[in-house]
């Protein structure tokens, strides 16, 4: 969701990168929120209220008056709620304050309320107790707010008006009297437009019914599932529709409609097609989409981005990454929706994650690309956690390169720690779970489905790799053994102070000289300066870390070194190092002299041959060389400084 195209200094720097029209649309991800926070108040103090766990809302029914020429709603909305207190006596919804509220009638009876900011607090006409039901209407009419990417917005295509609804995260009461909340999904919702006759209105579910009358057009929508408040939307414009069909093996059909601009109908129906592919990959990847007995649709807008409304993504184009984007949201983000906007990856590191699987398993000349792009842009600033820690922040929340490609990234890690049996179990478990289904989920409920289907724990992964910041950067040293294997020395320092060390499965490549042959191994990597021994069955010039993007980490210097008959003669540790070494030798090789070079052999410094612990923290990081001058012999070591 939330794709915003950017133009800042930031993004500029990684233009050159693009050599085609499909690697350009690959680094969109890269565009999504990093400028989000300009479209948004900086911070947000919206707070659920208390009281909100007194009432659940199991119906709405939003009956509005649009006309895309006027920047104003009138209203009336419905809510039909049950008690979960025994003595509820009054209620509270959001909406702004700039909003007229003409009455509120309970039972064809005035209710008293009170407003106090984007607060409405509503005394009923009578005490509720527990599981009871009622119901009250709120009419209300004016100019919404236009707070976060658009909550309300007003603006045109080709010389002609239209209105759309943008809610994330904190939107909803901008524009309609709401729950606005993350632990109370409306359970059905019917929304009743009416508008100039030449307008018609795109909305989630099903269209029930389109009709026109003395110049307006009223369109009737019916959702019957779940739906968190900020995925109700209406955008209203003078569209044309057609429907794809997705064909199912026992010959149900999802239907896939698509409300577009006139003058964009060439274009939207040569590329709507394509989600007929994507939606049937994430059928058999995770499950069937949740919406299927309703429809999925598309709806143009003329926000740069899309927005996953529940059956409805409103579109900015029709592109592979944003169409399976949004269609992604549908099963992580609407079906399963965060329980809080600190988890926020579960909605857009997810989505992100689908949108490179349909890359790999549909458009698979683009998957290595889509992989580099992500950790290029991860790995571009040293800090940051996929966890929000300040939910204030808008910008926090959207943070493309942790909440999108680090989130992403994450499930990414997990499938090559787990497995993909385990992996795609997990995802599937995690899908059918009646516990978040249609409801709300947090981190460690998705973490339980991928320890249950691992029978392991992934608690220090988590730690390192969701709550804490930064990335591994590698360093590695290989030579042949004496039976003529391989020794691979694996070190690593990190990014960022929060983790001192990421226990992670690392991929190696090693070639040999014409790279004709090579080998693929997995270092279990869990202390630093780490030996282990591989046989490739070949000699071995060449050894790349990571080569196919599995991990977020970079990869510093690669070292070949020669065998030597007796490792312990003379011996540089930590290698690599931060600011202090030490260095051991055999008493049959008492140092003459201990020299220090840069790796262009440039002499730095004469160390004291009698002294074994040296630092070295006033040297820049880069490759330097030990040298050991005996009376006999001249040895060598070279040691990595981070």
């Amino acid at each position: 969701m939330l794709k915003q195209i950017i133009f800042r200094i930031t993004l500029l720097i990684f233009l050159p990168v693009f050599l085609t029209a499909q690697e350009t649309e690959l680094f969109f991800t890269d565009k999504i929120a990093n400028q989000e926070s300009k479209n948004f108040k900086l911070k947000s103090n919206f707070a659920e209220s208390d009281s909100y766990s007194d009432y659940n809302l199991i119906y709405q029914r939003m009956d509005w008056d649009i006309n895309p020429e006027v920047y104003y709603i009138k209203g009336a909305v419905t809510s039909h709620f049950i008690s979960k207190s025994n003595s509820l006596s009054d209620i509270e919804f959001d909406l702004h304050a700039g909003l007229i509220v003409d009455s509120i009638i309970q039972n064809n009876q005035q209710l008293v309320y009170l407003r106090e900011g984007n607060k409405i607090s509503i005394g009923l006409n009578r005490t509720l107790i527990e599981n009871e039901t009622d119901s009250l209407t709120i009419y209300y009419q004016g100019e919404p707010d236009d707070s976060g990417f658009g909550s309300f917005e007003k603006n045109s295509h080709d010389g002609i008006p239209i209105i759309w609804t943008l809610s994330e995260p904190y939107g909803a009461l901008d524009w309609w009297p709401c729950k606005q909340s993350l632990s109370d999904k409306i359970d059905s919702i019917d929304i009743i437009v009416t508008s100039p006759g030449q307008y018609r209105t795109a909305s989630n579910g099903v269209l029930v019914s389109e009709t026109s009358e003395n110049g307006f057009r009223t369109m009737h929508w019916k959702h019957r599932h779940p739906i968190a408040t900020y995925l109700v939307a209406i955008a209203v414009t003078n569209y044309i529709d057609y429907s794809d069909f997705l064909n199912l093996d026992d010959g149900r059909q999802i239907q896939i409609q698509n409300f577009v601009y006139p003058e964009d109908e060439t274009y939207s129906r040569e590329n709507t097609p394509q989600t007929i592919k994507i939606m049937e990959l994430f059928n058999n990847l995770i499950g069937e989409y949740p919406f299927a007995d309703e429809k999925y649709g598309h709806a143009q807008f003329g926000w740069r981005g899309g927005m996953e409304h529940q059956t409805i993504s409103f579109m900015y184009n029709f592109g592979f990454e944003l169409v399976a984007h949004e269609l992604a949201h549908q099963w992580f983000g609407d079906y399963i929706t965060l329980a809080t906007w600190q988890d926020i990856w579960l909605n857009e590191g997810f989505a992100t994650y689908l949108t490179g699987l349909a890359y790999e398993n549909i458009e698979s000349d683009y998957w290595q690309r889509w992989k580099r792009l992500n950790v290029t842009r991860i790995i571009g600033e040293p800090g940051g956690s996929v966890f929000v820690r300040d939910t204030t922040n808008v910008s926090d929340i959207f943070s493309g390169r942790l909440s999108y490609s680090k989130g992403a990234y994450l499930l990414h890690m997990l499938r090559w720690v787990a497995g993909d049996e385990n992996f795609f179990r997990a995802l599937r478990n995690y899908y059918e779970d009646p516990e978040v289904g249609n409801g709300f989920a947090t981190t460690n409920q998705f973490v339980n489905h991928i320890e249950a289907v691992s029978d392991t724990s992934f608690t220090e992964f988590f730690s390192d790799w969701f709550y804490g910041e930064g990335f591994p950067i590698y360093t590695a040293q290989f030579k042949p053994t004496e039976s003529q294997q391989l020794q691979i020395t694996l070190s690593q320092t990190s990014s960022h102070e929060s983790v001192e060390f990421f226990e992670m499965p690392v991929p190696v490549r090693v070639y040999n000289s014409t790279k004709t042959d090579s080998a693929d191994f997995r270092l279990v990597h869990t202390q630093n300066n780490q030996e282990f021994i591989v046989d490739p069955g070949f000699a071995v010039a060449e050894l790349k870390i990571d080569p196919e993007y599995w991990l977020v980490s970079k990869s510093e210097e690669v070292v070949q070194t020669q065998y030597i008959e007796n490792p312990s003669e003379f011996a540089v540790y930590p290698n690599p190092f931060k600011d202090d070494i030490s260095v051991s030798f055999s008493n049959q090789n008492t140092p003459v002299q201990l020299n220090l070079f840069n790796a262009q052999g440039k002499l730095i410094k004469l160390l004291n041959p009698t002294k074994k612990n040296f630092n070295l923290s006033y040297l820049s990081d880069g490759l330097y060389i030990i040298q050991l001058k005996t009376a006999d012999e001249i040895l060598e070591r070279k040691i990595i400084k981070h």
